[in-house]
């Protein structure tokens, strides 16, 4: 029923389309205050920027209409695995993962951050990070993602 391809460049203003709806829907699921217009435009440049670099891919999956109604991306950071490591490895962050509503629940998500984390892997990442809703965390789980150990305290 679905197709999944790798986005094209000129596809990621989109695509920061549906970031910025996930995380109105993530604000509105978990108390997350929603993006402002100058937080997509920082963010539509940064899709572009990595994306160039080479560091970013967007997986998307196509309806039989032709239309992009999911994407999930893949970003590559060089980074501490963790706290006192010695050197910084290729580390990957799964992405904007966002589904139009009415294909929701029909595993169109769970392929495309499957196949992110199969070219994440290709990248040299040993290991995958993602923020979720409190909705979606099942999703993730059935992935093989589990629960952090970090802790946090806002600072204001």
């Amino acid at each position: 029923m679905y197709q999944t391809r790798w986005a094209e460049r000129e596809e990621l203003l989109l695509l920061a389309e549906y970031w910025y709806r996930m995380a109105c829907e993530m604000g509105a699921i978990d108390g997350i205050p929603a993006p402002d217009l100058q937080r997509v435009d920082q963010v539509r440049n940064l899709f572009l920027k990595e994306y160039d670099s080479g560091n970013l891919l967007f997986r998307v999956a196509i309806d039989p209409k032709g239309k992009i109604v999911s994407c999930a991306g893949g970003l590559v950071r060089t980074e501490y695995a963790f706290p006192l490591s010695e050197e910084q490895t290729p580390f990957g962050w799964i992405i904007s993962v966002y589904t139009v509503e009415q294909h929701r629940n029909k595993g169109v998500a769970h392929l495309l951050v499957e196949e992110v984390c199969e070219w994440l892997k290709e990248k040299g990442a040993r290991r995958a990070r993602l923020w979720s809703s409190s909705s979606a965390r099942k999703v993730y789980e059935d992935l093989g993602f589990t629960s952090m150990l970090d802790m946090e305290k806002p600072l204001v």
